[in-house]
C-alpha cells in the first residue's frame, strides 16, 4: 500500500451496533483501493464498542485509526475531525454500508482522482441554479451522504468542512455551499454502494430544511429577488410546523396534553369526543398518533384500518361498487397443505420491521417460493410491525400468516406455535437478521431429501456462535455436508415429521437451539451443517436491544438448565487431581457458572478452600490474573469476608470489563450502590456500553436523584428505545412522583417486552436483574 492513500473513509459511529459489523466488514474487504479508515465513536452506549474492537482485532488494518468521544459532539463535528486528519485525495463518509461494488467504486475513484471536479454523485443530479435548490429543499427524498466522494484535491481548505450543525446530509449541506463552481460535481449513473436497509434514511425535517435554507441565505445579497424568495420558503416552512388546531375544544385540549405527555389524559377526551362524534376524523387521527406514542400499535393499526375503510367506502360512488365483480375484495385463498413444501418461521419483537423487512424481500428475490409458506410470530413488536405484516398478509405474500402475542413469548415459545401451524415437509427456522443471495432454502431442502436420517441443517454464516458454522473457518475441501454436535438458530431447516419441539424453559433466548439439536440426536437422527451453503446474519439484532449477551442473567440462567437436563460434566475430578490444591481452585474458577454456580463445584470448594489455603491466599502476593480469578471466584461462592480483604489489592490493578461488570452486577444486587459508582468509574471509555449507563441510571433512580436521573432516562430511551429496563425504571420515577397511572403503562411496557424478568402484578415490588 503507498504511503498516501487514494481513499479515505470516515465511518462515524453513533449507537449503530446492529449495522456497524457489516458497515465497517465492507470497507475492510476491499482489496484493490489504497484506503485508509477512520472509525469515530461518538459516545455510543449500545456496545459499538465491543464489536469495532472485535473487528479491529480481526483485520488488523495498517491504516485504520480510531477514535472514541467521552461525550457526544454530533456526526458534523466527527466528520471534521476525520477530514483534518486524512491522507487520501478522496474523501468518502457514508452513514451506513450493506454492499461495495468494489469495481464500480475503484473505476469511480480513478476518474475523481484525474479531474478538476469536486465531488461525485451516486446516480443523481443535483440543482443548476438557485431557484431550483429552492425547490429541491422543499422536496423528499434527499442523497445520504454516503452518495458523495470528495476530491479533496479541488477544493480549498476553506471549503473542507461539514456543517457541525447537522446529523444529517452533512454532504448535501456541503454540496449546496460548491454550487458556485464552474463545474462541481460529476454524476455516477452506476451503484458504487448500497446504505444498510437496518437503519432507513431520516426523513428531511424542519431544522434540516431550514439549516439549508440558512446555507443559501448566506451567500446571497442582503436584497433581491431570490432572497425574497428563500425567505418566503422559510417563513412557509416555520407556518406548517405548526400542528393544526381543531374546531371542537376537547380536542385542542388533548392535542396540548399529547404535546405535554399527557397521554392518557388526552385519551380520556378523545373518547369523549367520539362517543358524541363517532366518525369524527380529527380525534381518530390524534387518537392513532397517541396510541402510536405509547407503543400500542395493536390498538392503532386496528383504528387505521377502520378509518382507511370508511375513507374507501366514501370514496367510491355507488355507481363503482355496482361496476365491481362480487369477488373484487376477497382475499386469496390459502393453498391446499400438500402445495407446501417449506414453513418457513420467522419470530420477530421490539423494533425489528426493518430487519424483518430486509430478510423476507431477500428470500422473495432469491428463494423459489412456490411451494413455501410464511409465518411470522409478532412478539408485541413496539414498532409499526403489525401494519406490515396486515399488508402481507392482505397480498397473500408467501402465503403468509401471522401469530400475534401480547407479551414476548420468547424464542422457544414462538418457534413451537410456528410449529403447530406449519404444513411443509420441512420447518426453516430464521432469525428476523438474516439475508440470502441464493436459494438457500430449496438447497437446504434438497440435501434434507438426500439424507433422510439428517433431522436439522444449517447453513454457514459471517457471523455465529457455532465456529463449525463460521463462513471464515470453512474450506473449500469441505463435504456439502459434515455431521454436527449442535447448530445456532439463525437458519435451520427441520424435518417435520420428526415431531421436534423447543424447550420453553429456555424463556426469551440462548440454547434452545443447542436443545433442539441435542434431542434429535438422543432420538436417534444426525444433525449437520452445509459449509457451502451460506447466508448473512447481522448478528445480535434483536438480542442485542433486549440487552441479552452472554455475560446476562437469561444466558448464565439457561447455561445451568441446558447443564442440568443434559447431564453435561462440568469437570473432571481426575484432571483436577493432577494439579496442586491452589491451582484447583483457580480452575474452578474457569468452570464455575458465576451466576448459578453447580453444586458440584461448590462441592469442591468446600472440600479445597481449607483455613490452611485461606491463610495461604492472604499472605501470598499474588500476580494481576491471579488475584482477579481469586476475587471472581470468592465473589461467585459467596466468601464475602476474603473477597473483600482481596478486593483492596485490586486498586493498582488493571481489571478486565468483564470483572468488573461482575462486581458491579454484584454489589447492585446487594444495594451497595457506593461499590457499584467505584467500579464503573474503573470502566475504560472503550469498555463503556449501555449496561453501564444503566446501571448508573438504575442508581440515580434508587437514589431519587430524578433532576439527574431524568434526562439519562430520555437520551437513553432514544439510543435503546427497545430495553425493558429503561421502562421499569421510567415507571419508578413517575410512581416517585405520584403518576401512578402513567408509572403503570411503563411497568406494562416492560412486562410486555421482557415478561420473564418483569411484572407489574405488584408495582411496589416490580423486581428486576441486570
Amino acid at each position: 500500500m503507498p504511503n498516501k492513500p487514494l481513499l479515505t473513509v470516515a465511518i462515524i459511529v453513533q449507537n449503530q451496533r446492529d449495522v456497524v459489523e457489516t458497515t465497517l466488514t465492507s470497507v475492510f474487504e476491499l482489496s484493490s483501493i489504497p484506503f485508509e479508515l477512520f472509525i469515530i465513536d461518538d459516545h455510543s452506549g449500545d456496545g459499538s464498542t465491543d464489536v469495532i474492537d472485535s473487528l479491529l482485532a480481526y483485520y488488523q488494518h495498517e491504516h485504520t485509526f480510531y477514535f472514541t468521544h467521552d461525550s457526544a459532539t454530533g456526526r458534523g463535528n466527527a466528520l471534521n475531525e476525520a477530514i483534518l486528519q486524512s491522507n487520501g485525495q478522496i474523501f468518502w463518509a457514508p452513514n451506513t454500508i450493506a454492499e461495495i461494488d468494489e469495481g464500480t467504486l475503484s473505476m469511480q475513484l480513478e476518474q475523481l482522482a484525474n479531474s478538476t471536479n469536486a465531488g461525485m454523485l451516486q446516480q443523481r443530479v443535483l440543482p443548476d441554479n438557485q431557484q431550483q435548490w429552492t425547490d429541491f429543499i422543499s422536496r423528499e427524498n434527499w442523497p445520504q451522504d454516503g452518495a458523495f466522494l470528495w476530491n479533496l484535491q479541488a477544493l480549498s481548505a476553506a471549503e473542507q468542512f461539514f456543517n457541525p450543525y447537522l446529523d444529517h446530509y452533512s454532504g448535501l449541506e456541503l454540496a449546496l455551499r460548491l454550487r458556485g463552481h464552474k463545474r462541481p460535481f460529476a454524476v455516477s449513473n452506476d451503484q458504487w454502494y448500497r446504505p444498510s436497509n437496518l437503519v432507513p434514511a431520516t426523513e428531511p425535517n424542519f431544522k434540516l430544511r431550514q439549516e439549508l435554507f440558512f446555507t443559501l441565505l448566506r451567500d446571497l445579497k442582503p436584497s433581491g429577488e431570490q432572497r425574497s424568495n428563500v425567505l418566503s420558503r422559510l417563513r412557509d416552512l416555520h407556518e406548517t410546523k405548526e400542528e393544526p388546531k381543531f374546531e371542537h375544544e376537547l380536542l385542542n385540549r388533548a392535542l396540548q396534553m399529547k404535546r405535554d405527555g399527557r397521554f392518557n389524559s388526552a385519551l380520556e377526551l378523545i373518547e369523549e369526543v367520539l362517543d358524541e362524534f363517532p366518525g369524527h376524523a380529527g380525534a381518530r387521527n390524534l387518537k392513532i398518533e397517541i396510541l402510536e406514542k405509547k407503543r400500542r400499535f395493536v390498538e392503532a393499526s386496528e383504528l387505521k384500518h377502520e378509518v382507511n375503510k370508511s375513507k374507501a367506502k366514501q370514496d367510491r360512488s355507488e355507481e363503482e361498487q355496482e361496476q365491481e365483480p362480487e369477488t373484487s375484495n376477497e382475499v386469496p385463498t390459502e393453498s391446499d397443505d400438500g402445495d407446501i413444501d417449506i414453513s418457513l418461521i420467522v419470530p420477530t419483537t421490539t423494533y425489528g420491521k426493518p430487519a424483518l423487512e430486509h430478510c423476507l424481500l431477500s428470500i422473495s428475490e432469491h428463494c423459489d417460493t412456490s411451494a413455501l409458506e410464511l409465518i411470522v410470530i409478532d412478539n408485541a413488536s413496539l414498532d409499526d410491525t403489525h401494519d406490515y405484516l396486515n399488508e402481507l398478509k392482505e397480498k397473500d405474500f408467501l402465503r403468509c400468516r401471522i401469530i400475534t402475542n401480547a407479551q414476548n413469548a420468547g424464542f422457544s415459545a414462538s418457534i413451537n406455535q410456528g410449529l403447530e401451524k406449519a404444513r411443509g415437509r420441512y420447518a426453516c427456522i430464521i432469525h428476523n437478521d438474516i439475508s440470502v443471495k441464493d436459494d438457500v432454502l430449496s438447497q437446504l431442502r434438497d440435501l434434507m431429501d438426500e439424507h433422510p436420517d439428517y433431522a436439522i441443517l444449517g447453513p454457514s454464516t459471517n457471523k455465529t456462535l457455532n465456529p463449525d458454522q463460521a463462513t471464515r473457518n470453512v474450506r473449500d475441501s469441505d463435504p456439502e455436508l459434515m455431521q454436527a454436535e449442535y447448530l445456532d438458530s439463525f437458519c435451520m431447516m427441520v424435518r417435520m415429521d420428526s415431531d421436534l419441539q423447543m424447550d420453553t424453559d429456555y424463556q426469551l433466548a440462548f440454547f434452545e437451539d443447542i436443545d433442539l439439536c441435542f434431542q434429535a440426536r438422543s432420538q436417534g437422527h444426525k444433525v449437520g451443517i452445509a459449509p457451502h451453503i451460506t447466508v448473512e446474519h447481522h448478528f445480535g439484532t434483536t438480542t442485542f436491544s433486549l440487552d441479552l449477551d452472554t455475560e446476562s442473567d437469561q444466558y448464565w440462567k439457561n447455561v445451568a438448565h441446558f447443564n442440568e437436563k443434559w447431564e453435561i460434566e462440568v469437570f473432571s475430578e481426575e484432571e483436577l487431581k493432577s494439579l496442586s490444591t491452589f491451582d484447583q481452585l483457580l480452575a474452578l474458577d474457569d468452570l464455575v457458572n458465576p451466576l448459578y454456580p453447580e453444586d458440584e463445584i461448590k462441592k469442591q470448594f468446600e472440600r479445597l478452600f481449607t483455613d490452611e489455603l485461606k491463610t495461604e491466599i492472604l499472605k501470598t502476593q499474588h500476580q494481576d490474573e491471579t488475584l482477579c480469578k481469586l476475587v471472581h471466584l470468592f465473589m461467585v461462592m459467596g466468601e464475602r469476608e476474603i473477597m473483600r480483604r482481596l478486593e483492596d489489592r485490586l486498586e493498582t490493578v488493571d481489571m478486565p470489563a468483564s470483572l468488573i461488570y461482575q462486581l458491579v452486577r454484584f454489589y447492585f444486587n446487594r444495594n451497595i450502590y457506593s461499590r457499584c459508582s467505584h467500579y464503573l468509574d474503573k470502566l475504560k471509555p472503550q469498555n463503556e456500553s449501555l449496561r453501564a449507563d444503566l446501571y448508573r441510571l438504575a442508581i440515580l433512580v434508587e437514589n431519587k436523584d430524578l433532576d439527574q436521573a431524568i434526562p439519562m432516562l430520555r437520551d437513553l430511551m432514544e439510543h435503546a428505545p427497545a430495553n425493558p429496563m429503561l421502562y421499569k425504571l421510567a415507571g419508578d420515577i413517575h410512581r416517585f412522583n405520584g403518576n401512578d397511572e402513567e408509572a403503570g403503562s411503563f411497568y406494562d411496557l416492560a412486562e410486555q417486552i421482557n415478561p420473564f424478568e418483569f411484572t407489574n402484578e405488584e408495582k411496589d415490588a416490580f423486581g428486576f436483574q441486570l
